[in-house]
């Protein structure tokens, strides 16, 4: 077993901005195989990928398996980590009399991305409420921070639907943690979840602090041609990465969630969320192809771009037909159990 101050020396280590995220790769390993060690919820090799998820009318919970592996998404782990130790720590500033309140929503199998903080800070400091719609994932993630002796800074474990769950009056959250996201915002319902807790708890910190989706036209022969010889293709090897030169060309942002535009939609109440409207330029050449590229401001200066992590691949336009040159591209974002974008499109 990891002593207590090891695993303090590695929470610090993976914590410490000083040292690049994608060169986290071997302090990672020794996190995650920690975790994966005391974990109930185990990782199965054969496990069909759509095994064990749920369809939810808010979206797709990933199954506790699926949840567990995202772990290994190193960039997206390390960013989300240092992004929430850095919440905690301007909590700790303005409130140094109380213990800083952490709701973390889809904690999955392992609560990886509080653990390290839960590792430096004492439960005087710190106290976590753990969400998760699968109670095997709440019940594996119970078992690891038992195991850790972490358990003094939980202040609860629920194995609920985050987008029905009331934040209680008497002890509302200073930070609001849920990484229930696909690329693009698609599928899986962190909208509805980061909608509904913080209309409850309004004054908190929102992490990820910003999800933007924007449209850009892409060369796709510069754009994707390094994936096959890069060795740190999606930010997940320890070599630094390579950019590569690319051509693309910004049209706008689609869409974004944040604070603000939660607050600009607290009185809608249909299942459409407005998104921009995006102009083609009429003499659009043919190297171009239309496409979404996201960006995942999780806290500040911690910040996913393309290609840093699974949750940040340019995608093409949600949409079946040709664009062509002139086309104005009319986005909305579609709630319910199978969240997204959706495009129309209207031709001069």
């Amino acid at each position: 077993m990891m002593s207590d101050e090891r695993l303090r020396q590695l929470a610090s280590t993976i914590l410490d901005e000083q040292t690049p995220a994608f060169a986290l790769r071997a302090e990672l390993g020794l996190l995650t195989d920690l975790l994966r060690d005391h974990a109930t919820v185990r990782i199965e090799p054969t496990e069909v990928r759509g095994d064990g998820e749920t369809f939810t009318s808010s979206g797709l919970a990933l199954s506790p398996t699926m949840a567990g592996r995202c772990a290994d998404d190193i960039v997206r782990t390390v960013v989300f980590a240092r992004g929430v130790q850095q919440a905690i720590q301007e909590v700790r500033v303005a409130h140094p009399d109380r213990p800083t309140h952490l709701l973390y929503a889809g904690c999955g199998p392992y609560a990886v991305l509080a653990l390290p903080s839960m590792a430096l800070f004492g439960p005087d400091e710190l106290q976590v409420t753990l969400l998760d719609i699968h109670e095997a994932s709440v019940d594996s993630a119970r078992t690891v921070i038992d195991a850790l002796g972490l358990s003094g800074r939980i202040r609860a474990y629920e194995a609920v639907d985050a987008c029905h769950y009331e934040v209680l009056a008497d002890r509302p959250p200073d930070i609001l943690l849920s990484e229930t996201m696909n690329v693009c915002l698609k599928k899986e319902p962190q909208v509805p979840i980061a909608r509904h807790l913080l209309a409850q708890a309004p004054l908190a910190t929102l992490i990820p602090e910003s999800v933007r989706v924007d449209a850009y036209l892409v060369d796709v022969s510069k754009e994707f041609s390094f994936l096959g010889n890069n060795r740190s293709k999606l930010g997940n090897e320890a070599a630094e990465p390579v950019p590569p030169e690319r051509d693309r060309l910004f049209l706008g942002t689609v869409f974004e969630l944040n604070a603000a535009t939660i607050t600009e939609w607290t009185d809608l109440s249909d299942d459409r969320l407005p998104a921009a409207s995006i102009h083609i330029p009429h003499s659009l050449e043919g190297r171009y192809t239309p496409m979404l590229l996201t960006t995942v401001t999780v806290h500040r200066d911690y910040v996913l771009r393309a290609y840093d992590s699974g949750l940040t691949i340019p995608k093409p336009i949600p949409y079946d037909g040709a664009i062509r040159g002139g086309d104005t591209l009319e986005f909305h974002y579609e709630l319910g159990s199978h969240p997204g974008l959706v495009c129309d499109v209207t031709r001069a």
